[in-house]
């Protein structure tokens, strides 16, 4: 009975022990890429802004496969509110003019960055997210949320072959008339 219990108390150490292990590489990513860019980045020029602290802005960063550069860089939030603008006139993105001045210098960081050396632990080809915290002079690598879309837009690009009604590899039955008919009481 005691082995057992051993055991069972060992396996859950082992088993809540993992998630640290994981973000421990997750960490040190983040730590190089923070040690990368920030003498590039003039984060404390910042700290005297109202709420500087609320503002996480999140750059997206293009990498080139073989030549191991930055390819280009969007500023997420500037972007999505373009898009959202589109779709809803009356949006307004708050502190805009902050915004716009944050993507400026995150851009500028990223260009001053000659070779990062981040860019050997990510993926090249695919846009990663990079979080800048102005507060404190942090960047994280992050995931990119979706974009904001149209919900009556979403299928402009769609192909739908009328002759078939087939929908990309999924093919939709036609609709036939029924054979019960029905009867007046």
């Amino acid at each position: 009975m005691r082995l057992a219990v051993f055991g069972l108390n060992f396996l859950t150490i082992i088993f809540f022990s993992f998630p640290a292990l994981g973000n421990l590489n997750q960490a040190e990513i983040n730590e190089k890429i923070t040690e990368a860019i920030r003498p590039n980045w003039p984060f404390h020029a910042f700290l005297a802004i109202p709420r500087i602290s609320e503002m996480v802005p999140m750059v997206s960063v293009e990498i080139s496969e073989e030549e191991k550069k930055i390819i280009s860089t969007k500023c997420v939030e500037i972007e999505y509110y373009q898009k959202l603008k589109e779709i809803e006139p009356d949006t307004v993105l708050e502190r805009k003019a902050l915004h716009e001045l944050l993507c400026k210098a995150m851009k500028r960081a990223l260009q001053k960055t000659e070779n990062p050396e981040f860019i050997e632990n990510v993926y090249k080809g695919h846009p990663i997210g990079l979080k800048f915290n102005f507060y404190n002079g942090s960047v994280e690598l992050t995931e990119i949320p979706y974009p904001p879309l149209d919900p009556l837009l979403t299928l402009d690009d769609v192909f739908v072959d009328d002759d078939k009604m087939s929908f990309g590899g999924i093919d939709f039955p036609r609709e036939e008339e029924s054979e019960i008919n029905e009867t007046s009481l």
